[in-house]
């Protein structure tokens, strides 16, 4: 066999691994499998029983979510020079990003976990998710009613909110990836963390609502739409 065709089938084998999958029979595996070199359990192949294997496939995740990030940073930058001027379509934008992040990069993380820090895992980056789009409508919206400098601000603010979004997931499931091959059990601090993250959220939703409330009255939204209601 050439050395090409070796090379192509490791990069197979390492495309199932990362995804979740058998490397031999392509169904899915128990999270934590790979990262903890437990065999398949269908057809009880190993995954990566070597330590050295199994930092590889950690690199080879993190870099992949560094990638996928520069690419939402660089739509974001470029997509808010146009939608800068107006009210809440960069927060739009922002949301588009983070959806595009947990696809691409949490979801394929997630998958090499075991379930409870799967779990845990998830419900913190959904509430450091929640934050990022609460804070970014409060602070961006108020920048649109600024002439000129306002909407280049915008576009500063959404693309560092996206890029800080995204360095924060990458690092924080290379984390618990890294732990995850090690075999460290959960902290009762990250529980913690996540009471955090949700006190945070309740503070920047209420001040979002508020402003939100505040931009449609600006806008004349609320007032048309509520004699519309009285006329009707």
């Amino acid at each position: 066999m050439s050395t090409t065709a070796v090379a192509s089938g490791e990069e197979h084998e390492l495309a199932l691994l990362l995804g979740g999958r058998c490397r031999r029979c392509a169904e899915k595996i128990p999270g934590g499998a790979v990262l903890r070199g437990r065999p398949c359990p269908r057809c009880d192949e190993q995954t990566l029983p070597s330590p050295t294997d199994r930092e590889v496939l950690h690199q080879l995740a993190t870099e992949r979510a560094s990638a996928r990030l520069w690419v939402a940073v660089t739509v974001v930058a470029v997509a808010s020079l146009a939608a800068s001027w107006f009210p809440l379509l960069t927060s739009l934008l922002l949301v588009a990003a983070l959806l595009w992040i947990r696809v691409t990069m949490v979801k394929p993380a997630l998958q090499l976990l075991t379930p409870q820090r799967r779990q845990v895992s998830q419900l913190t980056l959904r509430l450091a998710a929640g934050c990022f789009v609460a804070a970014a409508i409060l602070l961006g919206e108020v920048l649109t009613f600024i002439p000129a400098v306002g909407a280049l601000a915008k576009v500063v603010l959404s693309t560092g909110q996206v890029a800080a979004a995204g360095i924060f997931a990458r690092r924080y499931l290379a984390w618990q990836t890294e732990r995850e091959a090690r075999g460290i059990p959960m902290a009762r601090w990250e529980v913690v963390l996540l009471v955090g993250f949700l006190t945070s959220l309740l503070v920047f939703t209420v001040g979002s609502v508020m402003l939100l409330w505040w931009l449609f009255e600006k806008l004349g939204v609320l007032r048309g739409l509520l004699s519309s209601l009285v006329g009707g």
